[in-house]
């Protein structure tokens, strides 16, 4: 049985003779919002469509059945009637009761393109059971995909902007590094020759300036680290963390540190993440962990890794016996620049933490804080096994 016996009989269930039929659906349909139409799939044209046509499109019913089987080809934009002329075919092969949706572009009467999204269902059958007609309902939808374009539009501007922030920053921390290097050569120098000559006050000035051009240096790198995994895509790989890690504590252990750091490390899993951007995230935490070390004792740091056997997820955990961090600031040192303590008490930059949560970010992890003052911090993150 077609659909339109359906509705018939529907109507004369609900005490309308088919008599009535006719301006009862007449009136159901030019009350919709949207433009309803009957489209003939033998000879390619409407056969029906409501009231809304005409304001959506500025077309006539008139004009709709002078234009016959050229009606699609002649307001149908070119880019969007070869997927017109599918969807219809599409609707051939239907069961009764489904309904498939397609979205294209017409031509207002004016010359302007409306986009339509239509609902499209069969509406009869002939006795073999091919598709004699579909009936359909199109709402305009042009608002919105102006909205969506502009939406598109704003983000690649904004993308844009972020990449070009990003490469002056790198470009900037870069050249000033080379200068930063001779500065800090210089001064290292001038004191290895000339301290014994020089007097206590001159030493400690060349110390300090020192101790700042050094300071600069770690800046410098910070923010070329940063730059590099705010713009840069992440690598996924199988990673091995026992030797990676064991590499960065060796780099850290050839620079002069402030006291000695005894280093714990467990058997760390292979997992799926970007090498590159795992020595950053080491090297960041264990600088963190040997700056904010307990005053006359040697930061003792653990790196381990906890395992769940049911999951693929696993934890790794660098943590520390130093000064720890009071809870109301656990927020506040993921935050870029953000500084618990005076310049002049520690050489960090501001930007190791948040370098960390980006990191963390760009493997779909978080990392998270457990810390106490006077009890040393744990800073873990979750990654996936390899």
């Amino acid at each position: 049985m077609s659909n339109s016996q359906s509705i018939l009989d529907g109507i004369a269930a609900a005490g309308l003779s088919h008599w009535d039929a006719a301006p009862f659906l007449q009136k159901v349909t030019d009350i919709a919002p949207s433009i309803i139409y009957v489209f003939n799939q033998l000879t390619q044209s409407n056969e029906y469509s409501n009231h809304s046509l005409g304001a959506s499109l500025g077309y006539s019913t008139r004009d709709v059945q002078e234009m016959g089987d050229a009606l699609i080809p002649t307001i149908c934009h070119p880019d969007d009637l070869a997927g017109v002329v599918t969807h219809f075919e599409r609707i051939r092969s239907l069961q009764d009761g489904e309904v498939i949706t397609v979205e294209y572009r017409v031509r207002h009467q004016q010359g302007r393109w409306v986009w339509l999204l239509s609902y499209d269902t069969v509406f009869d059958r002939d006795p073999d059971g091919k598709v004699i007609r579909h009936i359909g309902a199109a709402s305009d939808i042009t608002a919105q995909k102006e909205a969506e374009e502009q939406a598109k539009s704003e983000a690649i501007r904004a993308q844009m902007t972020k990449d070009e922030l990003c490469a002056f920053s790198y470009a900037l921390s870069h050249d000033m590094k080379s200068p930063s290097n001779t500065l800090c050569l210089v001064l290292t120098e001038l004191l290895e020759a000339h301290g014994p000559t020089l007097d206590p006050d001159a030493t400690q000035l060349i110390e300090m300036a020192l101790s700042t051009a050094d300071g600069m240096g770690q800046m410098l790198d910070n923010v070329q680290n940063y730059t590099r995994v705010v713009n840069q895509d992440t690598n996924i790989e199988a990673v091995a963390l026992t030797p990676l890690v064991n590499k960065v504590i060796s780099d850290i252990q050839c620079k002069p540190p402030q006291q000695e750091a005894i280093f714990y490390v467990h058997d760390l899993p292979k997992v799926r993440a970007d090498p590159v951007q795992m020595v950053i995230l080491f090297q960041n935490l264990i600088a963190n962990a040997i700056a904010f070390a307990r005053p006359g004792q040697s930061p003792e740091i653990t790196i381990s890794a906890l395992h769940d056997p049911n999951d693929k997820q696993v934890t790794i955990c660098v943590a520390d016996n130093g000064i720890g961090i009071p809870a109301d600031q656990h927020e506040k040192i993921f935050t870029i620049f953000k500084r618990l303590n005076p310049r002049s008490q520690s050489n960090g930059s501001g930007l190791g933490l948040p370098i960390c949560r980006r990191i963390a970010t760009n493997h779909g992890s978080n990392i998270s804080l457990v810390s106490l003052p006077g009890q040393g911090s744990a800073f873990s993150m979750g990654l996936t096994k390899a």
